[in-house]
């Protein structure tokens, strides 16, 4: 090893553990993250923008892969609301009262259950289910809104 190699290998060594240091006494990622924002990425000085870009990785666009990603979603959040909406709203066949939904689910279900001891909660069983379903949909939904945030294709009020 060189004269200078040895330099830059101490340097690198003192700057490493001054980074450890600045991340043991910051304590929490937020603080951290806004000092380093503060005194690093948002500096004016030229060599410092240098540093910063030498060390940051780049990440290759992903824009197509997130775009597919995010309509797999959107068609499993419509068949998520499809079946919790299903299970959730059996007036579509016309049961308009308690009694009756209860009825319902009672009758749909004694087949599969017979006299299990499951059967009496059944009803409660199913609309849990069924809710679920919808929550499972609606995160579906957010991750999909997620991913083509990422891609790129986010819609912004008052923007045409």
């Amino acid at each position: 090893m060189s004269a200078t190699e040895r330099r830059i290998e101490e340097m690198l060594d003192r700057l490493l553990l001054e980074a450890k240091g600045i991340s043991l006494l910051l304590g929490s990622e937020a603080e951290l993250r806004g000092a380093l924002e503060r005194k690093l990425i948002e500096s004016h000085d030229e060599s410092i923008r240098r540093f910063v870009r030498a060390i940051q990785t780049k990440k290759p666009a992903q824009s197509g892969r997130l775009f597919v990603i995010a309509l797999g979603e959107l068609l499993m959040a419509s068949l998520l609301v499809v079946a919790g909406t299903v299970v959730l709203v059996p007036t579509i066949v016309g049961v308009n009262t308690y009694t009756g939904l209860v009825q319902y689910f009672t009758d749909k279900t004694s087949s599969v259950l017979g006299s299990s001891p499951l059967s009496q909660y059944i009803s409660f069983i199913e609309f849990g289910f069924g809710v679920v379903l919808m929550l499972s949909a609606f995160y579906s939904l957010r991750e999909a809104a997620l991913n083509l945030r990422k891609a790129g294709l986010s819609v912004r009020p008052g923007e045409s």
